[in-house]
């Protein structure tokens, strides 16, 4: 089974986008001084990488394959661990926060980025 890009490039850039102006909000708090909290067990993650991990979270699901045939068939969003992997890969914050290394699975050389 494939994802139809041109049936999903609306959402995935969407997905993109949306990341970003999240990062903007969530970053202009903490420069405004909102506190954040630490999570037990997890603070051998920053807050903003805890950004990042709340985003990949907030998609997790599971299909089973006629679920996964149906939506790759009839729905504009790629399947949900696509819309992490790819909006992901082409953030540069998130490759930066998370110190990925230039060509590595989740820091491609090349993004796609819009604007």
């Amino acid at each position: 089974m494939k994802i139809n890009g041109v049936q999903t490039k609306g959402e995935n850039i969407a997905d993109n986008d949306g990341l970003r102006a999240a990062w903007v909000a969530y970053r202009r708090r903490v420069e405004m001084g909102e506190a954040e909290v630490n999570l037990p067990g997890l603070s051998h993650y920053t807050h903003d990488q805890l950004f990042f991990i709340g985003y990949g979270k907030v998609w997790c699901s599971r299909h089973t394959g006629y679920a996964l045939r149906l939506l790759l068939e009839t729905d504009t969003h790629a399947p949900a661990d696509y819309r992490v992997l790819g909006t992901l890969h082409n953030s540069r914050v998130f490759s930066s926060v998370f110190n990925c290394p230039s060509g590595a699975p989740m820091n491609p050389s090349r993004k796609c980025v819009l604007w």
